[in-house]
């Protein structure tokens, strides 16, 4: 589902840099959106992903058990990399939700 995505909701940028990498296999990604408490529920997500101007760097946060990533294939075993979705979240407002490519 990683490349699918970001072949889906990617950028020009953002394709060619990521898919690059994906492609050559010098990353692995995985899928991360359902969440413990929401299922596959995408406007439920509790997850957020909040702009930090002073860093230049979005904070994602999953404040509650309920919003604990669930079932993100290959997350934990082989994965360097994961499209997380996440509530947008900059200057206090909610954009809904995107994804968000993040390196663990």
């Amino acid at each position: 589902m990683f490349v699918p995505v970001i072949k889906a909701q990617g950028t020009d940028e953002q394709q060619k840099k990521w898919l690059t990498l994906a492609y050559k296999m010098q990353i692995i990604g995985c899928y991360a959106q359902t969440e413990l408490g929401h299922g596959s529920n995408v406007q439920g997500l509790e997850t957020t992903a909040t702009f930090d101007p002073r860093s230049d760097e979005f904070i994602i946060h999953s404040p509650t058990l309920t919003s604990s990533k669930w079932w993100p294939g290959g997350l934990g075993k082989a994965s360097t990399h994961a499209v997380v979705f996440a509530r947008l979240i900059t200057d206090g407002q909610d954009h809904g939700v995107h994804g968000f490519i993040v390196q663990f």
